[in-house]
């Protein structure tokens, strides 16, 4: 049986101006969450136009070699930091976010903390097989609770953040 979700946030305005990769003053954006495929929330979009990649990649250094042909081609270093000296390495950030980063660093990885943990409630397991105690991890009434009234919550003081 699928458990049906009352969305209870939308955002305000679908991406915000998160501010200036400083490698190639690119503007990047940040794009809101909203309730995908019925039973899990996006959340922590990164980009513009030309790419897309995701907040919790923070620890991972984007790197740009360029190859003979003058094309690049990307990788990454992992780095030994946490999300607040990522982002004011990697960005000019906007000054409503840079003013309140501790905070914007804190409600994020407590989303992607809850996020996790909703899905897993959902599946039933970590979604690499099948979990032999998915039943026992299994709680519609928690995955409710989380999707229906925790998340929303944390996704509007989040937007408050990034509104300024």
């Amino acid at each position: 049986m699928k458990t049906k979700i009352k969305v209870n946030y939308t955002a305000k305005i679908n991406k915000y101006l998160f501010g200036t990769r400083k490698y190639d003053k690119a503007k990047i954006f940040i794009y809101m969450s909203q309730f995908d495929c019925g039973w899990y929330w996006s959340f922590g979009y990164l980009g513009n136009n030309d790419e897309h990649y995701h907040l919790d990649n923070y620890q991972s250094e984007q790197v740009f070699h360029k190859k003979e042909d003058g094309k690049y081609f990307h990788g990454t270093i992992k780095r030994n930091k946490c999300l607040y000296d990522c982002l004011l390495e990697d960005y000019i950030l906007k000054d409503n976010i840079k003013q309140n980063l501790w905070k914007f660093c804190e409600l994020a990885l407590s989303i992607y903390k809850i996020k996790d943990y909703s899905e897993m409630l959902h599946i039933g397991g970590a979604h690499m097989t099948n979990n032999p105690c998915s039943k026992i991890i299994k709680n519609d009434e928690e995955y409710i609770r989380i999707n229906e009234v925790v998340l929303p919550a944390l996704f509007n003081e989040f937007e408050l953040i990034l509104r300024g």
